[in-house]
């Protein structure tokens, strides 16, 4: 009876892995009130999804460290340090496009 049980314990922890994965981690949602989960057309503004990481990390830390000017993203990027940065990239990286 405890090898039945098994499988089912397996599956069940995958997918309570999953659904924790699928969580935004604390500070994507001031992200998304300017940039959009689904294409908007005639925005300006990009969307982030389905992104590298890479690329998402190195925008935040050249706008938190004003290389890149701008009126908002500067701002915003400031609140956040390094590791909260890449958790939001990688979240964000692995939204569909």
């Amino acid at each position: 009876m405890r090898r039945a049980l098994l499988p089912a314990l397996a599956g069940a922890l995958l997918l309570a892995g999953a659904a924790e994965a699928a969580e935004p981690p604390p500070g994507a949602s001031s992200c998304t009130g300017c940039h959009a989960p689904v294409k908007v057309a005639d925005s300006v503004i990009p969307r982030i999804a389905g992104r590298k990481a890479t690329d998402i990390v190195t925008a935040m830390r050249e706008y938190r460290s004003g290389a890149w000017p701008s009126s908002v993203m500067g701002r915003i990027a400031k609140g956040f340090d390094d590791a909260q940065i890449d958790a939001i990239a990688a979240w964000f990286a692995a939204r569909p496009e």
